[in-house]
């Protein structure tokens, strides 16, 4: 079972980077995934962020910001946890985490619209963004593909 985990993880990590520069050690759990290691660091990057809001904002924008960005690397462990061999509540999981994301996306760039006389700049996190996005969508592709072949080897 360990050795089926362990296999597992490597492919899935092997699918959720833009460009893999070197071979990964051995993953264990989802703490070791890059997708969720890099959502992890924009949720912090958002947390700091939001500071720079307004008070007034604290039950509004600021808290959409922070439950959007969590939302992202809580759906990536969750999707793997609850993970089957056929990946599909993974990949449900993985499309709420990208419908997250691209949530954020929009709050990153509304926030210094409402606020331009706070000189916000939203390009940090806003490429971060991105980069996961990416990761996000072939991760996505990817386990679509694999469910496909899996549907017609078997017939189905």
């Amino acid at each position: 079972m360990e050795a089926q985990m362990d296999k597992r993880l490597e492919d899935f990590n092997g699918i959720c980077v833009e460009d893999p520069a070197a071979p990964y050690g051995p993953v264990r759990s989802f703490r070791d995934l890059i997708v969720w290691q890099h959502s992890m660091e924009v949720t912090e990057q958002v947390y700091a962020f939001t500071t720079k809001l307004p008070g007034d904002e604290r039950f509004g924008l600021v808290s959409q910001m922070c439950r959007a960005a969590v939302s992202v690397p809580s759906n990536i462990a969750e999707g793997w946890g609850r993970g089957t061999s056929s990946d599909r509540q993974l990949l449900s999981f993985l499309r709420i985490a990208r419908g997250s994301l691209f949530e954020l996306e929009t709050q990153v760039e509304l926030a210094p619209r409402l606020y331009p006389e706070l000189g916000l700049d939203p390009a940090p996190i806003a490429s971060r963004l991105t980069s996961l996005a990416r990761m996000l969508n072939k991760m996505i592709s990817k386990i679509e593909e694999r469910h496909e072949l899996m549907r017609k080897e078997h017939g189905k």
